[in-house]
């Protein structure tokens, strides 16, 4: 877990994989912007692409990042939220 200065309203979760590239990018982005967040490492999974599938169809990759229980999708769905201004408001109180 991370720490956070902001009040969050919706929990963050992480499925991720050490050695992953776009999932050390999200970790970064979510540490930057002081997102506090659940990293579960899915490394160990025997079939990682089911179990991303599994929580949102058609998502074969890690990271899979969930706000509240919504899945969003990976990296850059995460850089697309913020970059279009809704990823604060929808983390944050008073955002």
């Amino acid at each position: 877990m991370r720490r956070m200065s902001k009040q969050q309203k919706t929990p963050v979760r992480m499925y991720s994989i050490p050695y992953c590239p776009f999932c050390v990018g999200a970790k970064q982005m979510l540490d930057e912007l002081q997102i506090q967040y659940e990293d579960i490492d899915i490394s160990g999974e025997p079939d990682r692409r089911a179990f991303t599938a599994q929580i949102l169809p058609g998502h074969y990759s890690a990271p899979l990042i969930l706000i509240g229980d919504e899945p969003i999708g990976g990296y850059d769905e995460l850089r697309a939220l913020h970059g279009g201004g809704e990823l604060l408001p929808r983390i944050f109180e008073d955002a």
